[in-house]
């Protein structure tokens, strides 16, 4: 379903599109918001700082909705704040997803009229669960809202062409070899950790510093393994011994 057909179909006059800063996201904003140019519904681009975002994904979402004219609204999540109450999020533990994105974004959808609905940049193709739990059209009851996953058949070079086709900008932090904008740790690795460490340094001692917070100390996981951030502050990087 097109996303004129599903506005249409649905009686949607509010339209929530969740951009992460991430391709998927991008892709979905995007071909949704060129569709429905000229539609008459409310439109609402929403980014969350779940408190753990990449120091670029902010400024990358920024600058394509300024550069679309696009209605941006940023959303906090408070990931450290929650974090002390309830621990570091595992495989098996992610409240971090609920709390610190999904729960921002449900509050705000719940104060637009309507129908509303909500746009994400889910597909099958990343994961067996999410191809047996997501569908491309779905409810949600608690913000009494549609959820629309406009590319969840698209394939990753589907994506890419489309990113190609429209001469959008490819968010940074893949150049950097990091997939996710959100450093929650829970499928971050050794690696990708040591790229934290030594493009954003700044960034990476917030979870030193929480670090001495904690009764075990443990922040990062890594195969379901702690992975310490001061342990990782000591190893180093191509960056340090350029210094």
């Amino acid at each position: 379903m097109n996303p004129k057909e599903f506005v249409e179909h649905y009686g949607i006059r509010s339209l929530v599109c969740c951009f992460s800063g991430g391709k998927d996201s991008l892709v979905a904003t995007h071909y949704v918001m060129t569709e429905l140019e000229d539609c008459n519904v409310d439109k609402y681009i929403v980014f969350v700082n779940t408190g753990v975002m990449l120091p670029i994904a902010e400024p990358f979402v920024k600058d394509i909705c300024q550069q679309f004219g696009w209605n941006l609204t940023i959303l906090h999540g408070h990931f450290f704040e929650k974090a002390e109450r309830w621990g570091m999020p595992r495989m098996f533990h992610r409240w971090c997803c609920g709390e610190c994105k999904i729960k921002p974004i449900r509050e705000f959808v719940k104060t637009l009229k309507l129908q509303r609905g909500e746009v994400v940049g889910l597909r099958k193709q990343e994961s067996k669960k999410r191809e047996k739990i997501v569908r491309e059209i779905f409810y949600k009851k608690i913000s009494h809202s549609f959820g629309y996953a406009p590319i969840f058949t698209w394939s990753h070079r589907d994506v890419s062409n489309y990113i190609k086709e429209h001469k959008l900008p490819m968010p940074p932090n893949y150049k950097l070899g990091i997939k996710e904008t959100c450093q929650c740790g829970v499928f971050t690795s050794r690696k990708q950790m040591l790229i934290l460490k030594a493009q954003f340094p700044e960034f990476f001692q917030q979870f030193i510093e929480f670090e001495k917070k904690l009764r075990k100390g443990s922040v990062f996981f890594f195969q379901n393994k702690p992975v310490y951030a001061h342990d990782l502050a000591k190893q180093k990087t191509l960056t340090d011994m350029v210094k």
